[in-house]
């Protein structure tokens, strides 16, 4: 029998959340804001704590800093039921964090991307991440230090007979490089929102309508 029914490689930051600001932002002032939250941040920590949540064991892999920020992250995970002994932490490095400034129906997101992009297929212990039977990897843009070798990663996966997963999210370059194209030929589940399903070059030729 596997250890987890799902396994995620992906980021570990909190979510500072600002609520009730102005509908524009001039320069040099001091502006206030209505109420905060300070949060598990982050689309694959979000999906690991969610998993369980509804009942799933879950194994998480990521990379965050020796900081407060990182403590806390990490303490909110591992709280959720989430097994983070594969979570690799260096010292001398800065935990990720992004700022959200909801306006009405929607939101700035800034991240300082941190420890982010130094999750690197070195860190992932293939024999932990397979004894599962699904695989999920999130935010394949900011995953600089995995997205090149996200193909053969899943390949290997599917070749221990688990399924996989992929939620793109956005692009902070807002270049939609094709390099996700051979990574989907081993994805069972892909999840992109309309936004970035318009944005994808692979998407946009399938959504084109035919002639007629």
């Amino acid at each position: 029998m596997p250890q987890f029914d799902v396994t995620i490689a992906g980021e570990l930051n909190l979510d500072l959340i600002l609520y009730g600001l102005p509908e524009t932002l001039p320069p040099e002032r001091e502006l206030l804001a209505e109420n905060m939250m300070l949060t598990l941040g982050s689309s694959s920590a979000i999906v690991a704590h969610n998993l369980v949540a509804l009942g799933n064991r879950v194994g998480f892999v990521s990379c965050i800093g020796g900081d407060s920020l990182g403590d806390i992250a990490l303490e909110r995970l591992s709280a959720s039921g989430v097994q983070v002994e594969e979570v690799v932490r260096h010292s001398a490095a800065q935990t990720g964090l992004t700022v959200s400034l909801q306006h009405g129906n929607w939101r700035n997101i800034l991240t300082y991307p941190g420890t982010i992009f130094d999750l690197k297929l070195e860190h992932i212990n293939i024999d932990y991440i397979s004894s599962s039977r699904h695989f999920h990897f999130s935010s394949f843009y900011l995953q600089r230090g995995l997205r090149s070798h996200a193909a053969n990663l899943f390949r290997q996966l599917k070749q221990h007979g688990l399924t996989v997963s992929l939620d793109p999210n956005d692009d902070p370059e807002d270049e939609w490089n094709s390099d996700i194209e051979e990574a989907l030929r081993y994805v069972d589940i892909f999840l992109p929102n309309a936004r970035e399903a318009k944005k994808l070059p692979e998407l946009r030729t399938l959504m084109k309508p035919s002639p007629n």
